[in-house]
């Protein structure tokens, strides 16, 4: 496990400031600050004679610029909290190119940067029972204590100014990244906060949203934060961008506009082809929102014929729900990251709620998609959905479903 912290100073120029350098907003600052003085008003009286309105004026938009350039100094850019969590299995280089962008991100873009890094352990084909059980066990202690280092920073951030905006950087396994959200959602000891953050567009408005409470003595004493998932970019030139906001706009219904959109992006296949299995005490959810020709097929039969979730629980599914984005990556816009979560969060209340009769079976999410969305997933279904990992068991002596 690593952790470290890094600061960057006060942070970047505004737009409008973009081309004024460090020693020019000094400058600048030490002229203003002398006009509202009246050290330079005294020398334009001696030019101009008793010219009071004039220098009234003059006065009054040097101290507003003074105020201006001092709050814009002190003004906070909020924290960057990467978490990675590679697993025993992974690459290290990988892992490692991932971290270091993020955290070389987080430092450019925020005034402090705190890193987490612990390996998951995870299973290796031939594994017997025993050592699989010992891996959820070490799996659970390194999310966990991922999850406490996270929240005592943003602990810490509240205390000292509950505005602070927060970013998570999150690289992880899908079925990591899916319960470390649903940690943050409800393995929280004190209240915490998510506001949306600046982002350019104006869908964005700037609200704060309870995510949730986990122990009344607590109530009196909020973590506060603005809370946004960056995703890293496959675009030219670019490295990360806001993709998800952590706040209750994810559970509002779609306007018929967002639906139009929404199912532009990502198909929602009710019924999709599978037989269903009259036995079966659980219903798959198959998420694809990446490239992954397979993922849908693979999953489902791996739903079909019995699969083992993250806690090792083996179940067949009987009945199916699958939301479908293609072969095409999802935009890199906040916009439709959002709107993509926000309609999977919608399909699958509506599809549950059309079928009663599967109200009783355990939930259990099959996932292909960006981490940040897996995370968000995690926040808003995982009090009630278990993550199957990939490759898929099929069956109980662990025999993968994999691609050939």
């Amino acid at each position: 496990m690593g952790i470290s912290r890094g600061r960057t100073g006060t942070g970047g120029a505004r737009a409008l400031l973009d081309f004024v350098s460090g020693w020019g907003i000094v400058a600048l600052a030490g002229v203003a600050g002398a006009v509202a003085a009246g050290t330079v008003p005294d020398v334009i009286k001696s030019w101009l004679g008793e010219q009071r309105p004039f220098l009234t004026a003059l006065c009054l938009v040097s101290a507003l610029t003074f105020a201006a350039i001092n709050l814009w100094q002190q003004r906070s850019k909020g924290v960057g909290i990467v978490i990675s969590l590679p697993q025993t299995t992974w690459r290290g280089p990988w892992s490692s190119q991932w971290m270091a962008a993020a955290a070389d991100h987080a430092r450019r873009h925020h005034d402090s940067c705190f890193v987490v890094r612990r390996a998951v352990p995870a299973a290796r084909p031939g594994d017997d029972e025993e050592d699989r059980a010992a891996v959820r066990e070490g799996r659970r202690d390194a999310l966990e204590l991922a999850y406490e280092l996270a929240t005592a920073r943003l602990t810490e951030l509240s205390e000292a100014d509950a505005s602070t905006p927060v970013s998570l950087y999150v690289n992880a396994a899908l079925p990591d990244a899916f319960e470390l959200g649903a940690m943050f959602k409800f393995n929280v000891q004190r209240r915490l906060r998510a506001a949306d953050g600046a982002l350019s567009t104006a869908r964005h408005r700037a609200e704060t949203h309870e995510i949730e409470t986990s122990s009344a003595e607590s109530a009196d004493q909020p973590v506060s934060s603005r809370v946004v998932l960056p995703q890293r970019s496959e675009r030219a030139g670019s490295d990360f961008f806001p993709s998800v906001r952590i706040s209750s706009h994810l559970k509002e219904p779609l306007t018929p506009a967002e639906a139009a959109r929404a199912s532009a992006l990502v198909k929602v296949i009710g019924e999709p082809d599978y037989e269903e299995v009259p036995d079966a005490t659980a219903v798959a959810v198959v998420v694809h929102l990446a490239d992954n020709p397979l993922m849908v097929a693979q999953a489902l039969r791996a739903a079909r014929d019995g699969c083992a979730d993250t806690d090792g629980r083996w179940e067949r599914c009987r009945a199916a729900l699958v939301i479908d984005g293609g072969s095409a990556n999802l935009p890199e816009t906040t916009v439709d990251f959002e709107l993509v979560v926000r309609h999977v969060y919608a399909a699958w209340n509506a599809w549950i709620e059309a079928r009663p009769q599967y109200a009783n079976l355990r939930p259990r999410l099959f996932i292909a998609a960006p981490a940040s969305v897996a995370f968000a997933l995690g926040w808003l279904l995982g009090h009630t959905v278990k993550a199957v990992p990939h490759p898929y068991q099929t069956d109980k002596a662990g025999k993968p479903c994999i691609s050939s």
